[in-house]
C-alpha cells in the first residue's frame, strides 16, 4: 500500500466508521466485522491504476466528512398498490414494515434475526468482497440494517417482498446489509427498490449476500431510482446448492454515480443462474456494472444480459467474466452487453471476459456499442415517424429484452422514469 493512498484512506475509514456508529451500528456478525475492520489496513484503497476500477474513480470520496441525516417525517411508498410484504429503511435504520417470525420463517430488519436465528447469520462470515475490496471491507466493518428474510425448507412465500432503503441528507454515510436465505425447495421473490433525496449526497455503501439452498429458488429484481448527488456502491453476492436457480434482474432507472458487483458462486451440480441488467446515465453520470460467476460445479447454466444507453457526456461501464473452474465440466454460459450510444461525448467501456479450466463446455460472449441504425430511422421516418418517435422506438425494443424479464409494475416504472429522461413524454 503506497503512502500517498494509505492515509487519507485511513482517515476516511475512520471518519466513516464514526458517523455510521453515531447513527446506528447492526452488530449481527461479530467476525465478519473484526474481519472487515482487519481487511481494510491490508488492502489498498481503489485508483484507477486497479484494473477492476480503471474506469471507476472514487478519489474524490477520500474528501468526505459525514454528517449525520435528519429523520423524515413521511416517506411516500414505491409502486403504491402492489400486493407485497413491506419493509422500509432510512439511511441503514429499519422505519417499519412487514414482519413475520414463525416457524423458521423471518422477514423483518437484520437487527432482529439475532435473538431466534442467529445461526442464519453465519451466512454473513462468508464474505468474497470484504476480503479483496476496500470499500466492501469497510461496509463489513460496520455495517448498518437492512432487510434479512430467511425461507425454511420447503417454504413458498405467497407474497413477494419489497425492501425500500431511502438515502436522504447531505454528506451522509449508509451501509445497509441485507441478507436472504432461502431453505432446500423454498422459493421467494424479492424486490430492493433504492430511492434517495433531490438533496441527497455521501456515499451509500450496502450489501446484500442470498444463499440458496439445493433445489431453492430466489427471484430477486433490483431497482435503482435515485436521485440527488450520491455515490452509490452495491456488493451482491450469491451462493448457489445444487439444483438451485437464481434469476437477478437489476434496472437502473436514475442514479448520479453508482457502480453494481455482482458476485455469483455455483456451489453445486446443475444450478442455473439468470442476471440481466438496464442502465441509462446521462448528464455527467456514472453507472458501472462489474459481474463475476463462478462455475465451480459441473452441468451449471448461466445467462448474462446487459443492455444500456448513455446521453450528454456520461460515462457507463460493463465487466463481466465467467469462470469455470477445473472439472466443472458441461457447463453452459453466455453472456451479451449491448449498448447505444445518445450523445457524442457519452462514452462506454465494455470488457467480457471467459475464464476456462475445462473442456466440455460451451460458452460464449459479446459486446456491442453504437449509435441508431440509420437506415431503421430512415424506414420509420417514411412511414409516417417523425424522427423523435422513431428514436423512442427503436430504443424501447432495444431495452425490450430485458425489460420484458421484470414483472409488469416495475417495467413500466423504468419505462415511464426513461421516457422523462430522454424526452419522450
Amino acid at each position: 500500500m503506497t503512502e500517498t493512498t494509505m492515509a487519507p484512506a485511513t482517515s476516511l475509514a475512520e471518519r466513516v466508521v464514526k458517523a455510521v456508529q453515531t447513527a446506528g451500528v447492526c452488530n449481527v456478525a461479530a467476525p465478519r466485522q473484526a474481519a472487515g475492520a482487519e481487511a481494510l489496513h491490508t488492502l489498498d484503497y481503489p485508483t484507477t491504476r486497479h484494473e477492476r476500477w480503471k474506469y471507476t474513480r472514487v478519489a474524490k470520496l477520500r474528501n468526505l466528512t459525514p454528517q449525520v441525516a435528519q429523520g423524515v417525517s413521511a416517506l411516500p411508498p414505491v409502486l403504491e398498490g402492489f400486493a407485497a410484504d413491506r419493509l422500509t429503511f432510512i439511511n441503514g435504520q429499519f422505519q417499519g414494515g412487514d414482519i413475520t417470525d414463525a416457524n423458521g420463517l423471518y422477514v423483518g430488519p437484520l437487527s432482529g434475526a439475532s435473538d431466534n436465528h442467529n445461526d442464519k447469520l453465519t451466512a454473513l462470515n462468508q464474505d468474497w468482497f470484504a476480503d479483496n475490496e476496500w470499500f466492501a471491507a469497510l461496509q463489513a466493518s460496520a455495517p448498518q440494517d437492512g432487510a434479512c428474510i430467511l425461507v425454511p425448507e420447503g417454504r413458498r412465500l405467497d407474497r413477494p417482498i419489497l425492501v425500500h432503503h431511502h438515502v436522504t441528507g447531505e454528506a451522509t454515510v449508509s451501509q445497509p446489509q441485507h441478507l436472504i436465505v432461502i431453505g432446500a425447495r423454498a422459493h421467494a421473490e424479492v424486490i430492493v427498490w433504492t430511492t434517495s433525496d433531490h438533496q441527497a449526497e455521501g456515499l451509500m455503501n450496502a450489501g446484500l449476500t442470498a444463499e440458496i439452498g439445493e433445489h431453492g429458488n430466489l427471484s430477486l429484481e433490483v431497482v435503482q431510482d435515485e436521485h440527488g448527488q450520491t455515490h452509490h456502491i452495491g456488493h451482491h453476492q450469491f451462493r448457489q446448492a445444487a439444483s438451485s436457480e437464481l434469476t437477478v434482474r437489476t434496472a437502473t432507472a436514475r442514479a448520479h454515480w453508482l457502480r453494481n458487483d455482482l458476485h455469483i458462486e455455483q456451489g453445486g451440480q446443475f444450478g442455473r443462474s439468470t442476471f440481466h441488467g438496464c442502465y441509462l446515465p446521462s448528464g455527467n453520470g456514472f453507472v458501472d456494472h462489474h459481474t463475476r460467476i463462478d462455475h465451480a460445479e459441473p452441468d451449471g447454466h448461466s445467462d448474462e444480459l446487459y443492455k444500456g444507453l448513455a446521453t450528454d457526456t456520461a460515462t457507463a461501464v460493463f465487466n463481466g467474466k465467467i469462470m469455470v473452474h477445473p472439472d466443472a465440466q458441461r457447463i453452459e454460459a453466455y453472456q451479451r452487453n449491448a449498448n447505444l450510444l445518445l450523445g457524442e461525448r457519452a462514452g462506454v467501456y465494455s470488457k467480457p471476459e471467459l475464464e476456462i479450466y475445462a473442456d466440455d463446455v460451451r460458452c460464449s460472449h459479446g459486446c456491442t456499442t453504437g449509435q441508431f441504425d440509420s437506415e431503421a430511422l430512415f424506414y420509420l421516418q417514411s412511414r409516417g415517424m417523425t424522427e423523435t418517435e422513431a428514436r423512442n422506438l427503436l430504443v424501447r425494443a432495444f431495452l425490450s429484452e430485458v425489460l420484458d424479464g421484470f414483472r409488469p409494475e416495475i417495467k413500466n416504472h423504468v419505462e415511464q422514469v426513461y421516457a422523462e429522461r430522454l424526452g419522450w413524454n
